[in-house]
């Protein structure tokens, strides 16, 4: 359909999950895709897999943990394609501890991959898409902004930050023509879904707690693509007057509290 035809879009954890479905929706509609991702081998097979569909992909291998090297990957897609229009920072981590028990580093490193490298990423690659009049940044926050259990602390304070950065840098970057929006999935089915070597979506407690009795009023664990289709929606710019919201996607999981 092309509705990204000639435009640069750059997605952080592209190699699995959201994120890749993402690559793959934005390069169907058009769009030339930058794949960031600490998973190097992971990135490049999915960049090797749309160019072999026609697309225009590449790889950068990228630990947002380390803000150098966030802001320099950014710089280098830029450079590598001339132009850029899109950032999706999608790339999260998740470590399952209580604040009794999770250490310094733990809570330093989610922070950084899950807050701190958006902000890293959303600054730099503002500065390119100012160069050519506008642009569009849509951050992956999640329903932990909203909503909470134990064992997350650092994921849902990290989450929750998403969501305010969001509003200011919509603020900020506004006179740039550049907007900045957000979603929350829910429980969606990727790899993170898998803790502890068990994907939560599929236990007895998600499909009787959430399933049966209707916790979720969709009875049933989200898709990658389907955020990725929200994300689309915000990247493509089909409402011009949408900045500074996020979109929940999470099946009305949040509106049963």
């Amino acid at each position: 359909m092309n509705r990204l035809a000639r435009k640069v879009a750059a997605i952080t954890g592209a190699a699995s999950g959201i994120g890749r479905a993402t690559a793959e929706l934005f390069s169907a509609e058009g769009a030339r895709v930058a794949i960031l991702d600490r998973n190097g081998p992971g990135g490049q097979e999915v960049a090797a897999a749309l160019r072999s569909a026609g697309h225009d992909a590449h790889s950068w291998e990228v630990d947002l943990a380390d803000g150098g090297k966030t802001e320099e990957a950014v710089t280098q897609a830029a450079a590598h394609f001339g132009r850029l229009d899109i950032l999706v920072n999608n790339a999260a981590t998740y470590v399952p501890r209580s604040v009794e028990d999770i250490s310094r580093d733990e809570w330093r490193m989610v922070v950084d991959v899950n807050l701190t490298a958006y902000f890293l990423m959303a600054r730099v690659a503002a500065g390119e898409m100012r160069r050519q009049g506008g642009g569009s940044i849509v951050n992956i926050a999640s329903v932990h902004r909203l909503i909470s259990e134990p064992n997350s602390s650092a994921y849902a304070a990290a989450k929750g930050g998403v969501a305010q950065l969001t509003r200011n840098l919509a603020i900020e970057f506004a006179p740039h023509n550049i907007v900045v929006n957000s979603i929350s999935p829910g429980f969606i089915r990727t790899p993170m879904s898998i803790v502890n070597g068990v994907d939560e979506t599929t236990t007895e407690h998600f499909m009787n707690y959430y399933v049966k009795f209707g916790r979720i009023p969709l009875r049933r664990a989200g898709l990658p693509e389907e955020v990725a289709a929200a994300a689309l929606f915000l990247a493509a710019r089909e409402c011009g007057y949408l900045t500074g919201a996020d979109l929940v996607v999470d099946g009305g999981l949040t509106i049963t509290l």
